[in-house]
C-alpha cells in the first residue's frame, strides 16, 4: 500500500529550532510535481535566515525549508508533458510568479510575496516536496550516475554551480577571457572559480584567506589557467597586483560575491579598476547596504556593471551539459576540491550548525539525505 505520510522538517516560527513532523505527502497542483528527495543542500546562511537575521525579508512560518535538490519524480501535475514518475531530476528553490515575474521567493528560505510562500510551503528538507515544473531539470541517469558514477550528494552541488554560471554567462565569459573572481574563497565565489575554469576561461582568484587560496591553487593548478592574488585592502596595490597577472592590460570580466560582513571592503574598487576597457562586471553577492564604485573610471573605460540574482532555466541546462561532457567535475574528486558533509534528516540542526561554522566556505558542501 502506498504511503500517505512522510517526515518533514518544519520551522514553526522565526528563531525557533526546526522540528520533525509526520505530514501528508503533498499532491501536485497543475504546474508542479511532487518529488522524492534524495539529497538537498544546506546553505551556509541557513542559521541566520531561520533566525530572521539575514536580509530585509523573513520567511512565512510554519514552513518546510528548502534548498537545491536531487530527487525522483513521484507524481506530476496534469499539465506536465515531459516529466515522468521515477525520473531523476535536479530541482531549485527560486520560484517566480507566473503572472508577474518581478515577484519571486526562494521557497522555504527567503520570503517575499505571501501568496507564493503559501503555495510553495512544502520544501525539500523532507522526504517529499512540491516543486514548480519550471524549476525541475531532468538528468541523464545512465550517463551521470552509471557511466560517470556520480551520487545524489555530489550532483546536488549543481545548485551552487548554476548560480555562478548564471553570472558568468550573463557577462558572456569566453574561453579566451581572463576572469577576476572576488572574494574567491566563499561557497558561491569558489564555485565561480570552478565554473569559469570549466567554461575554458583563465581565472584570477582574489581573497584575504591565504589558506583557502592555497587550497584553490592545489585543486586547480593543473588547469594551467589559475592565478591567485591575496587582497591587502590597499586598493591601488591590489589593482596593480591583479593587472600584473594580465600583462598590465587588465582582465576581461569580473564576478563579485561579496558577503554581508565585507560591506566596507575596498576589493570592488580594486577589481573594477583592474578591468580592461569595455570589460564587464557582475554583482552576485549578499550585501544589504550601499557601496562605493569608481564612477569616473567605469564611464571613461566604457565598462558594463550589472547584477544577477539566482539562475534561469538555460543556465542550469548549461551546467548539466558541462557535467555530462566531463568539463565540470563535482564531488570529492581531483579537480573539484569539494568535501561533502552528509547528514540525516533527524540531524538537521547539526547540519545547519555545520554549514554555518566548521563546514563553511569553499571546498565544503553540507547535504541532507532525507
Amino acid at each position: 500500500m502506498e504511503l500517505s505520510t512522510h517526515t518533514a522538517a518544519v520551522l514553526e516560527g522565526i528563531g525557533q529550532s526546526i522540528i520533525l513532523k509526520a505530514l501528508p505527502i503533498p499532491s501536485p497542483a497543475p504546474g508542479s510535481a511532487t518529488v522524492r528527495v534524495l539529497a538537498t543542500t544546506v546553505s551556509p546562511n541557513s542559521r541566520a535566515v531561520f533566525a530572521g537575521k539575514f536580509g530585509p525579508v523573513t520567511i512565512r512560518t510554519p514552513v518546510t525549508p528548502s534548498g537545491p535538490a536531487i530527487a525522483r519524480i513521484h507524481n506530476i501535475g496534469v499539465d506536465a508533458t515531459f516529466l515522468q514518475p521515477g525520473q531523476l531530476v535536479f530541482t531549485d528553490l527560486w520560484t517566480r510568479s507566473r503572472d508577474d515575474p518581478d515577484e519571486s521567493i526562494l521557497a522555504g528560505y527567503i520570503g517575499g510575496n505571501q501568496k507564493l510562500e503559501a503555495a510553495w510551503e512544502h520544501g525539500t528538507f523532507a522526504e517529499y516536496a512540491n516543486v514548480p515544473l519550471e524549476r525541475i531539470w531532468p538528468l541523464n541517469e545512465s550517463r551521470v550516475c552509471k557511466a560517470m558514477n556520480y551520487s545524489s550528494e555530489e550532483l546536488v552541488h549543481l545548485g551552487t554551480i548554476s548560480i555562478a554560471i548564471a553570472g558568468l554567462m550573463d557577462i558572456n565569459v569566453l574561453p579566451t577571457d581572463t576572469v577576476i573572481v572576488a572574494p574567491a574563497t566563499g561557497t558561491f565565489s569558489g564555485a565561480a572559480v570552478h565554473a569559469a575554469l570549466a567554461m575554458g576561461a583563465s581565472v584570477i582568484a582574489c581573497g584575504r584567506n591565504e589558506e583557502a587560496l592555497a587550497h584553490i591553487t592545489n585543486t586547480f593548478e593543473s588547469s594551467g589557467c589559475l592565478s591567485t592574488v591575496k587582497l591587502t585592502g590597499d586598493a591601488p596595490g591590489d589593482t596593480a597586483a591583479i593587472k600584473a597577472i594580465t600583462g598590465k592590460k587588465g582582465a576581461d570580466k569580473y564576478i563579485d560575491f561579496i558577503p554581508p560582513q565585507a560591506a566596507g571592503s575596498e576589493h570592488i574598487t580594486s577589481c573594477i579598476s583592474a578591468l580592461r576597457p569595455h570589460g564587464k562586471a557582475v554583482f552576485m553577492g549578499a550585501v544589504f547596504s550601499n557601496l562605493e564604485i569608481p564612477y569616473t573610471l567605469i564611464m571613461r573605460h566604457n565598462l558594463t556593471v550589472q547584477g544577477r540574482y539566482m539562475f534561469d532555466y538555460h543556465h542550469a541546462e548549461y551546467a548539466i551539459k558541462l557535467l555530462e561532457t566531463g568539463r565540470l567535475i563535482l564531488g570529492d574528486r581531483p579537480n573539484s576540491g569539494l568535501k561533502i558533509h552528509t547528514f540525516k534528516l533527524q540531524d538537521i540542526e547539526k547540519a545547519i550548525d555545520a554549514a554555518a561554522t566548521t563546514c563553511r566556505g569553499w571546498g565544503n558542501s553540507v547535504v541532507l539525505k532525507p
